[in-house]
């Protein structure tokens, strides 16, 4: 990790695999790439969905040329667009990105009077085993207003930066709606590697609306967060990918 583990990988296909001894039969949170390639603009990749179901049925990430959220829920690959419409993906798309894993929970939590996204952060924090470990995190919930992001498929003629994009990316609000967060929870030291302490996404209970979760009011009704011990990473990065290789900025 860029800042903390001084890690860096220019090798092919590469596999890192960080498992405790205590926890060898639970399935590790499995990376393709990492979200420092995304910061230096590293938007296309050489997985494809085929493969990457293989890895987990439960996860997040995004399709080549930013061209949606991924959205992983019981074994199946949905695409939000920049209004929130989902849509279930093609097995032969391809990702630069992806966080997945095979979830079984290991602690269930009904979670009262949280008001919003950064009540349940906390109340999460107050539960987890470890800080230092990451978890999964389904959560099943009923917003009274939420927002959501996804960013526009980029054209690869123009050279525009994965800043750039986040502050043009396209935010979408909804009122009154239920269903999934789909996230996880990743220590401090693997900030190189993913979204820290928290990366959510969000779909609905009819499978219609979601995307990247910015902000959200919950309703009155409790929410149910169950929580996936994980033992680890394993990161796949791009077999062949000049934009992988080359010395990064950031």
């Amino acid at each position: 990790m860029r800042k903390n583990l001084h890690i860096r990988f220019f090798d092919t296909i590469t596999s890192f695999l960080l498992v405790t001894k205590q926890n060898k039969k639970k399935k590790p949170v499995f990376h393709y790439s990492l979200i420092d390639a995304m910061r230096n603009n590293v938007f296309v990749g050489d997985l494809s969905v085929k493969d990457l179901r293989h890895k987990g049925n439960f996860g997040l990430g995004t399709y080549n040329y930013l061209d949606g959220e991924m959205i992983v829920l019981d074994g199946i690959f949905y695409r939000a667009v920049t209004n929130g419409d989902i849509s279930e993906i093609k097995l032969e798309c391809q990702v630069p990105y992806a966080c997945v894993t095979f979830f079984s929970a290991d602690i269930e939590h009904e979670i009262k009077e949280v008001k919003n996204i950064e009540m349940l952060e906390e109340q999460i924090l107050r539960r987890l085993p470890s800080i230092n470990k990451p978890y999964a995190l389904r959560i099943e919930c009923s917003f009274e207003s939420i927002v959501l992001g996804c960013i526009s498929r980029i054209d690869p003629k123009k050279n525009i930066s994965f800043d750039q994009l986040l502050q043009n990316r396209s935010l979408y609000v909804k009122e009154n709606i239920s269903g999934t967060i789909v996230g996880f929870y990743n220590p401090p030291s693997f900030a190189s590697i993913d979204l820290s302490p928290f990366h959510f996404h969000f779909i609905s209970d009819d499978k219609k609306y979601g995307g990247h979760l910015v902000s959200g009011n919950f309703s009155l009704v409790n929410l149910k967060v169950s929580i996936d011990e994980k033992p680890g990473y394993e990161i796949i990065l791009p077999k062949q990918s000049q934009e992988f290789d080359k010395l990064w900025l950031h």
